[in-house]
């Protein structure tokens, strides 16, 4: 979704600043325009999927996710890994391409415009000895996605392990993405880590910020920490005659322009309104109408601080992939001879706007176990009982039992 958004940048604006970005350093490769397809696809999906009902805020990186269950994904195989790639926005892509497009995107994301933004990817395994991964499953991920492969004795120390390399990874905006006690047939955890940091294009003054009216979607009004500057930003108002209730859509970009930040404020209804109505077709028509927005003469923002911790396996499933979740899930390419499932995937995210630009940062844990063991038999009720020969099947004796309790 971030290069998508690369092309669509709006020209520097006046007052100075860096150069601006317009075109991309190369173009890109077929695989790579389907992966921000697809992890655009994917992005909406997943938002209407956490976001339906919602009361509070809701925070997510789609593009962890995506990194975090692609790495599990190249583990599977058959009708799970039809689910995970239709979800995931794949389709019917082979491996090899797949790979290669998160590996280049890995590349090249953290390029662009390395100067003013700062974007970090890394992705990880962690494995409970004395588990051994498939070698094939161990070399892709290397190759591909730059992940190490850990070995540990027990659940908790993976659970500790991976703590501390995603507080690492995100400069210690996410200082714990595991919470709790961890299942003791925990096998193997895969984890992705983001990290952003961005200055604005054209700054906010500090000495402006002052607390002014914000409108909560129950009518009450607050008072918010708001950010003001002149210098603009394009600005268009939509909705109305089409599929969306009329907003406001502007677009503050970082840096050289080829990061930027897309507000849209619906001026009647509800935010959830607008999410549930977001596809790829009406986020690039957004794009290109603010992309060509009338540059406005202040631009007010409220400077905040959000942090998100949440299970994803419901929404995830919801969404067309509860396969990976269930006993009937195939990851081949994980274990050699343990049938295994995902039994959970929580995401982590922490975002901070204020005047200098924003920072923000997502882990994605996702935790390996073996599928479950059929349920025990309980024999609670009447029954018949054969003692036999099974080769022969002979029958020696044979009985009804319906009050096994002994004789008084």
């Amino acid at each position: 979704m971030a290069l998508a958004a690369c092309g669509e940048s709006p020209a520097a604006p006046a007052g100075g600043g860096p150069d601006s970005l317009t075109v991309l350093p190369r173009s890109l490769s077929p695989g790579e325009q389907r992966a921000v397809r697809g992890g655009s696809h994917f992005a909406f999906d997943l938002l209407k999927a956490v976001d339906q009902g919602a009361r509070g805020n809701v925070l997510l990186s789609p593009l962890s996710v995506s990194f975090a269950l692609g790495l599990t994904m190249n583990g599977s195989a058959g009708t799970t890994q039809a689910q995970m790639q239709q979800v995931l926005g794949w389709g019917a892509a082979p491996r090899a391409e797949i790979n290669a497009a998160y590996r280049d995107l890995m590349t090249l994301l953290p390029q662009l415009d390395s100067g003013n933004v700062t974007v970090q990817i890394a992705n990880g395994i962690w494995v409970r000895r004395p588990n051994v991964p498939d070698t094939g499953f161990v070399s892709d991920a290397r190759v591909f996605f730059g992940a190490p492969v850990q070995s540990l004795a027990t659940p908790s120390l993976m659970y500790d392990s991976v703590n501390a390399w995603g507080a690492r990874a995100t400069r210690n905006m996410i200082p714990r993405v595991l919470e709790g006690t961890p299942s003791d047939d925990l096998m193997m955890v895969l984890g992705n880590t983001v990290y952003f940091a961005g200055t604005w294009r054209e700054r906010f003054d500090p000495a402006r910020t002052a607390p002014r009216p914000f409108t909560l979607e129950n009518g009450t009004v607050v008072p918010v920490p708001m950010m003001s500057r002149v210098g603009g930003a394009p600005t268009v108002y939509l909705g109305g005659a089409d599929r969306l209730p009329p907003l406001v859509a502007t677009e503050l970009p970082y840096g050289n322009s080829a990061y930027s930040m897309l507000v849209l404020m619906p001026m009647v209804g509800s935010a959830g309104d607008v999410v549930q109505r977001l596809d790829t077709a009406l986020y690039g028509q957004i794009s290109r109408a603010v992309a060509t927005g009338e540059t406005r003469g202040e631009v007010v923002l409220p400077k905040f601080t959000l942090t998100a911790s949440r299970a994803l396996s419901s929404a995830l499933s919801a969404m067309g992939m509860s396969r990976a979740f269930s006993d009937q899930a195939e990851f081949p390419r994980l274990f050699p001879s343990v049938a295994t499932k995902i039994g959970f995937v929580q995401h982590a995210v922490a975002v901070t706007v204020e005047e200098r630009g924003t920072r923000a940062a997502a882990v994605t844990a996702v935790g390996i176990v073996p599928v479950s063991m059929p349920a025990g038999v309980v024999v609670n009720r009447p029954f018949i009982f054969l003692i036999r020969e099974r080769l022969t099947g002979a029958i020696l004796f044979a009985g009804v039992v319906r009050d096994p309790r002994p004789p008084q």
